[in-house]
């Protein structure tokens, strides 16, 4: 940029030796320039050749200098050269005043940026959609939620309309400060307003939303997406599906799950591992069973996590037999050898002290190709201390 700023000055110094006079463009483009390329030390004695060749900086060139220096945080010269305008009598524009909206919000000092809303508003001059916007975004930015809520109120009463990067940066700040309900709440009313909210936006708020484990407000807000022309995906379906689980709302779980379906959307592995997850977890396991087998409707093998909630669920009742056939099934079928869970009937047997039936079973599981671990040594070493001075009728 150094480098181009150097052209541009040779060029200039070129054309006045060459006879041709610069005009207030030219003033402008410089000074641009000047800003833009570092040259603010080269600004006030260029602004005095300006002068001398008896051109006023107009509004134009005064805002290229505002606005560069509020871009390199100098606030203070920034407000110089605004007082200097109103000495000079060169009028203020919505140019300048959002320039240094923008200034001041950037710098956090929102106070500063409110007054001088309002000092350009008694100036008479009105401010546009984009204006409200960077004070609204600033607001956001800062956590004030009441004042962005506010400004965004006025923005209306005036007229103007809310554009999507607005309503993405007001949707987003309520989400950053936990404000869901209030968010919610203005969603309802901008909708009636006819502007349509993003669908990251959407996201931001349902991933919330399912954090909180409030899963029937995020239900809800996926038809408000639909109803907006969007086209919902799996991960989403998959948060509200989740959330519901967490909740043990198992029913409503299935519903949506049922939903999506009814959408074209095919669930995927992750659909499935967080409802047998859930059907164990509440100790419906043969429901689980039954889930797991519906996968291969649509072409999913289970997994490892799958086969571990299967496994861990059946070990929690006190079913090892079942729990050991589980494991089988996953070995032939998928060739899948989960350590988790056979580390978890091992432990079982070790705990009770059935040492026999320990090592029976670690006979039967080498044969399916397992292959034990430390932590399975670690079981065996720590049952047949626990048993060595017990009968044997103990521990069969």
């Amino acid at each position: 940029m150094k480098g181009n700023l150097d052209l541009c000055w040779e060029i200039y110094d070129e054309m006045k030796r060459a006879g041709v006079m610069p005009n207030g463009h030219t003033f402008n483009i410089m000074v641009d320039g000047l800003v833009k390329g570092g040259g603010e030390d080269r600004v006030d004695g260029f602004l005095e050749e300006i002068e001398t060749e008896g051109f006023d900086p107009d509004v134009v060139t005064y805002n290229c200098l505002i606005d560069g220096y509020c871009r390199k945080g100098r606030l203070g010269d920034a407000m110089g050269l605004f007082r200097v305008m109103y000495r000079r009598g060169v009028e203020p524009d919505l140019v300048t005043y959002t320039v240094l909206i923008k200034g001041f919000c950037r710098d956090g000092r929102m106070g500063d940026a409110h007054k001088m809303f309002d000092r350009m508003v008694e100036r008479g001059v009105e401010p546009d959609g984009f204006c409200f916007g960077v004070l609204i975004f600033g607001y956001c930015k800062k956590g004030m939620m009441i004042e962005a809520r506010a400004t965004l109120d006025d923005m209306v009463r005036r007229g103007l309309k809310i554009d999507e990067f607005t309503g993405n940066v007001i949707v987003e700040g309520y989400v950053k400060v936990g404000k869901l309900l209030p968010c919610l709440n203005m969603i309802a009313e901008i909708r009636k307003y006819g502007i349509v909210v993003s669908f990251e936006a959407y996201k931001w708020v349902v991933d919330a939303l399912c954090l909180e484990r409030r899963p029937n407000a995020a239900r809800r807000l996926l038809e408000w997406i639909v109803q907006d022309g969007y086209k919902l995906n799996l991960e989403m379906y998959n948060l509200v599906i989740g959330s519901f689980c967490e909740c043990d709302y198992i029913v409503e779980a299935f519903a949506v799950k049922q939903e999506m379906i009814e959408s074209d959307i095919k669930p995927g592995l992750d659909t499935y591992k967080i409802l047998i997850r859930c059907l164990c977890g509440s100790g419906k396991i043969v429901e689980g069973e039954c889930l797991m087998m519906e996968m291969g409707d649509y072409n999913l093998v289970p997994d490892s996590d799958i086969c571990a909630s299967l496994v861990g669920s059946y070990v929690g009742k006190g079913d090892l037999s079942k729990a050991e056939s589980v494991l089988r099934y996953f070995a032939r079928e998928f060739q899948i050898y989960d350590s988790r869970s056979y580390n978890a009937l091992l432990k079982r047997y070790c705990e009770e002290g059935k040492m026999t039936k320990s090592f029976e079973l670690q006979n039967r599981m080498l044969k399916l190709g397992f292959v034990p671990n430390k932590e399975a040594c670690k079981y065996l070493i720590h049952g047949l201390s626990r048993t060595r001075n017990l009968s044997p009728c103990v521990q069969a």
